[in-house]
């Protein structure tokens, strides 16, 4: 997570390993919506769900957010406006009769599905008190329509029409979100829009084993997901570790990308090698705009690039009009999370270790195919002036504490400055890493710091390929005791299959087995000492 002081314009930088809400619905801002179009002249068509239908004039379609793991599976929006087409079905469930589903206890219920995407402001109360509630026939189908008017904050005004198809496989649901009250006129148009709904022939997608994560996969499962929506491509890269997806037209733009990409790879293995056979695709996804970055990712203000632990991509947009030089920071930043997810088997380390590590790179100078760290990050992006004023006003976080915060307790010690565990956990990072390449003084460094970061991720990674293997074990019990034999998808294990307790105990050991190796007060001090002297 790489974040801005809340003093500059810019932009903040988000690691999803820490969860951002994927389902919070973005929200308009104070100006008032454009007037509400008619319908678009011709049909969109998802032939995975066996349908077709008009959209609303205007709305642009969008990549379905990989991240969410919910159930989408069509997109479209018009700034802050949505149109969201869901899938939800119960695999669990028997087949039900057909056209006759409407979520009862075979799939879903309307309010759990419409009440788990989290539109801001809605509550169950209001959810239940729908100013129309009515089942239409259309394409023989007994379609339950729901129509949600509610108010955020007092004053905002929010407008939500829900339509939902029984089909044989699942119901499916079109779910138009207004940054206003639904009125007559926008009823009438969104109604028009729903009944233009029609079946079409069912093509099930072919299925991409990603799970190895070749190159062929990556590429294959790539350019599916682009294929999915107009205006998207895919484009591979010299070495063959990254994948890029993209909607964005600019040459020149997207081969700094990829030199960035590649040369960040290759500091990234300098420092922490991989094992022999060693193979983890990474795909970039580059967003053209900061407006389609935020509808596909439905993230906040602030945020102009993340990775995504559940769905391993890495996602950005070109941040020209303010600073591209920060999208090549978050680059940096991000690709060593995305490298790190797969090289220490999706452990889920500390904050002062996952973002100070971020941000070390983040001030990394890509010249003639080499990068250089440095202590300087691009304007608004500034950790060494803050963590000299964290030093000097004897406002930082003690260590002890500071190295021990789980992902909340160091967001919110983030200081006045918003960024001020980002700073201090650079700092951390910088001097521990510069030490070990002996660029730090004597005067404030020991030979026994050297091995606090090699020992924290060794002992990670074993606690929680331990922990994995635990799993495993336990899933293959139950199943012999069944008379059942698991499949390799049925085994894979990841840090969300973890119990946060256990996750504790890891994190617990691989502190004690660094920091907890020297003097933490001895460090604290030459820590200070070398903050405010001797970083240049």
């Amino acid at each position: 997570m790489l974040q801005r002081s809340v003093r500059s314009t810019l932009s903040s930088f988000v690691v999803f390993a820490a969860v951002i809400s994927m389902w919070l619905v973005p929200e308009a801002s104070a100006a008032s919506p454009a007037p509400f179009q008619k319908l678009a002249r011709k049909s969109i068509e998802c032939p995975s769900e066996g349908f077709k239908f008009r959209p609303l004039g205007g709305y642009d379609p969008i990549p379905v957010d990989t991240n969410s793991g919910g159930f989408d599976v069509l997109r479209l929006s018009k700034g802050a406006e949505t149109m969201t087409v869901l899938s939800v079905a119960n695999k669990e469930a028997k087949k039900v009769e057909k056209g006759k589903s409407v979520a009862k206890k075979a799939r879903p219920s309307a309010e759990s599905v419409i009440m788990g995407i989290g539109y801001i402001g809605l509550t169950k109360k209001k959810f239940k008190a729908a100013e129309v509630d009515e089942t239409l026939e259309i394409e023989g189908l007994d379609v339950h329509h729901l129509l949600v008017n509610w108010t955020r904050d007092k004053t905002e005004k929010r407008g939500l029409d829900i339509w939902i198809y029984p089909m044989d496989h699942a119901d499916i649901y079109i779910v138009y979100f207004l940054t206003d009250e639904i009125d007559k006129k926008a009823a009438k148009v969104i109604r028009n829009s729903a009944r233009s709904f029609e079946l079409i022939d069912r093509v099930a997608e072919v299925e991409v084993d990603i799970s190895a994560r070749t190159y062929a996969s990556q590429i294959a499962w790539a350019e599916q997901e682009a294929a999915k929506t107009p205006g998207w491509r895919v484009i591979g890269t010299p070495s063959e570790r990254f994948v890029i997806l993209t909607s964005s037209s600019k040459k020149a733009f997207i081969d700094n990308v990829i030199e960035r990409l590649e040369v960040s790879r290759d500091v990234f293995e300098a420092d922490f090698a991989p094992p022999e056979g060693f193979n983890a695709v990474s795909v970039v996804r580059i967003c053209a705009d900061q407006e389609q970055f935020r509808s596909f990712g439905n993230v906040p203000d602030g945020v102009a690039g993340y990775f995504s632990p559940r769905s391993v991509e890495l996602v950005l947009y070109d941040n020209v009009e303010e600073d591209r030089n920060a999208t090549y920071a978050v680059i940096s930043h991000e690709a060593f999370h995305q490298y790190c997810h797969f090289l220490f088997n999706q452990s889920e380390a500390h904050r002062w270790f996952d973002e100070g590590q971020g941000d070390y790179y983040g001030g990394m100078k890509v010249k003639g195919g080499r990068g250089k760290i440095t202590p300087k990050m691009p304007a608004g992006l500034d950790r060494l002036g803050i963590a000299r004023e964290l030093v000097r006003t004897d406002t930082y976080t003690p260590l002890e504490d500071h190295l021990n915060f789980n992902h909340k307790q160091w967001s919110n010690s983030n200081g006045k400055t918003g960024v001020g565990a980002y700073a201090q956990s650079w700092s951390i990072i910088y001097m521990l890493r510069q030490g070990a390449l002996r660029k730090v003084s004597r005067k404030v460094w020991k030979d026994e710091y050297a091995e606090i970061i090699p020992n924290y991720v060794s002992s990670l990674t074993k606690g929680f390929e331990d922990a994995y293997e635990s799993i495993r074990k336990e899933r293959i019990a139950k199943a012999k005791k069944k008379g059942k034999e698991l499949d390799p998808s049925e085994l894979r294990v990841n840090r969300f299959d973890l119990d946060p307790r256990e996750k504790k105990k890891i994190w617990k050991a691989a502190i004690a087995a660094s920091w907890g190796q020297i003097n933490l007060e001895e460090f604290e001090e030459n820590w200070k000492l070398y903050v405010k002297k001797f970083v240049k």
